[in-house]
């Protein structure tokens, strides 16, 4: 079998990952490995692949759900990430005023991250109460000076 540098690794589990989720049979995960990789994989070493992805996203979400603010933490920067995003669309669009094609495809974009995160602040008051072993996750409270 041959060996896999880190690049290659990647690939073929995001291949697998994605591959298993649509449910596409075995044999065609292992060709669409060999048209991306030149190389190919056995039905074992796709089944530890499997167990590996299995094995890490239990890891991920029990790390999660154990971690009172960890998933906050997370979820916080994925608005930061958003909102970076929108500001770099608008520095497209001041920067580029004679292209509009650009200018079009920037708002068009900052149109959908604005939906995106329109909807991670909907959801947002949900995880102070995001459930812990079966109890609810109190928010930090604030200092009361009486």
């Amino acid at each position: 079998m041959p060996k896999f540098n880190a690049l290659q690794r990647q690939v073929i589990l995001n291949i697998v990952a994605d591959l298993t989720i649509k449910r596409i049979p075995d044999a065609l995960i292992m060709q669409h490995i060999q048209n991306k990789t030149g190389k190919t994989i056995s039905k074992m070493t796709l089944w530890n692949i499997r167990q590996r992805i299995k094995r890490e996203s239990y890891n991920w979400y029990k790390t999660m759900r154990e971690g009172e603010y960890e998933y906050i933490h997370e979820y916080k920067e994925r608005i930061n990430e958003i909102m970076d995003l929108q500001r770099q669309h608008h520095e497209i669009i001041i920067k580029n005023q004679n292209n509009p094609a650009l200018i079009q495809t920037s708002l068009a974009e900052l149109h959908k991250l604005s939906i995106t995160l329109s909807n991670l602040y909907d959801i947002a008051p949900a995880i102070g109460t995001s459930v812990k072993n079966d109890n609810t996750i109190p928010l930090p409270q604030k200092d009361i000076i009486v």
